[in-house]
């Protein structure tokens, strides 16, 4: 219901709804409304916003990067992103191939890293021929280097550059298995100094704002009733934070070190004898948060900022970042 009055404050809108699921199958993901998902594209496109979906590596570990190890499949691929660009007559295509990073496995990136990079070059050129703008939403880089302490260098942030309108530099996910910060202010900063020391110039880098957060269970005191298990890590944003404070009675305290709330509480399960005590932490961003990581891109000259996600945020964010930016 925000769409239409938020929309026209960005510069881009990336649906986040379309997965690679073959080296020419590109589709709609199984769980997304498309009756909803054509009438959101309806309203953006009236915005004025760029319409820049993003695809989703929603193959399995080592399937992309073997379709972009053989010359004749990696055009393959390009050719379906290009038709999938001209089909939804979109102004542009965001890559979200993430299984490189988080699935592939680190002793898989020296051999990925070159089949990429052909890659990248080959569609920004198929779709710079049909006007359209290829962005890249990749994993930070602490460095320059290809070291076990350099990120994620298998993008090759700086060997891409030169073929992208944008790379969106993913700095959160900071804590996602363990209990912690979601986006810590000095892993922020490295993460832009790192990337731009990598690609040379800030001129093409768009940095991620989490208006998210996590709940972790810490603890458990008791044994659980059968049938019975607890939650794992869960994911809260801001529209839903405030209520789970309210319903938990919980009391957030602010950390100036890494610019994010954290709050405990305790959920009970089961009854008399048979029930357990669980423990759980609560890590997010808030609005003002938000801005505390517009105003470092703002410092370094950054492109521009990407929030993650539309819908995550309320009113607080948008009258944090409007005033002086508007949001990608």
């Amino acid at each position: 219901e925000a769409a239409p009055q938020r929309l026209g404050s960005m510069r881009e809108i990336s649906p986040f709804w379309y997965n690679a699921t073959g080296v020419a199958r590109i589709e709609i993901d199984p769980n997304a409304d498309a009756g909803a998902a054509e009438e959101f594209l309806d309203i953006a496109r009236r915005s004025g916003a760029a319409v820049v979906p993003s695809i989703v590596d929603a193959m399995p570990a080592g399937a992309m990067a073997a379709i972009l190890a053989d010359p004749e499949s990696r055009d393959r691929h390009v050719e379906a992103v290009a038709a999938f660009a001209e089909d939804g007559d979109f102004d542009g295509i965001d890559l979200d191939y993430e299984q490189f990073a988080f699935a592939d496995g680190r002793d898989t990136w020296e051999e990925t890293r070159p089949h990429w990079v052909a890659f990248v070059e080959r569609l920004g050129a198929r779709l710079r021929d049909d006007r359209r703008t290829l962005t890249v939403s990749i994993p930070f880089v602490y460095d320059a280097e290809r070291t076990e302490s350099s990120g994620y260098w298998v993008y090759d942030h700086g060997a891409i550059a030169p073929h992208v309108d944008r790379i969106r530099i993913m700095a959160y996910d900071y804590s996602v298995g363990d209990p912690g910060p979601i986006a810590p202010l000095d892993f922020v900063q490295r993460a832009i100094d790192g990337t731009v020391a990598a690609v040379g110039s800030p001129e093409k880098l768009v940095l991620g704002l989490p208006a998210y957060g996590r709940k972790w269970p810490v603890s458990t005191v008791g044994t659980c009733p059968p049938g019975t298990e607890l939650d794992g890590v869960i994911s809260i944003n801001n529209r839903t934070v405030d209520e789970l404070i309210e319903r938990r009675s919980a009391t957030p305290t602010f950390d100036e070190a890494t610019g994010e709330w954290s709050f405990t509480y305790d959920v009970v399960v089961g009854e008399g004898d048979a029930q357990c005590v669980q423990a759980r932490q609560v890590n997010y961003v808030d609005a003002d948060g938000v801005r505390l990581r517009m105003d470092m891109a703002r410092a370094a000259q950054l492109d521009g900022v990407a929030l993650w996600a539309f819908g995550f945020d309320d009113d607080a964010v948008w009258e944090a970042i409007l005033p002086t930016t508007s949001a990608e």
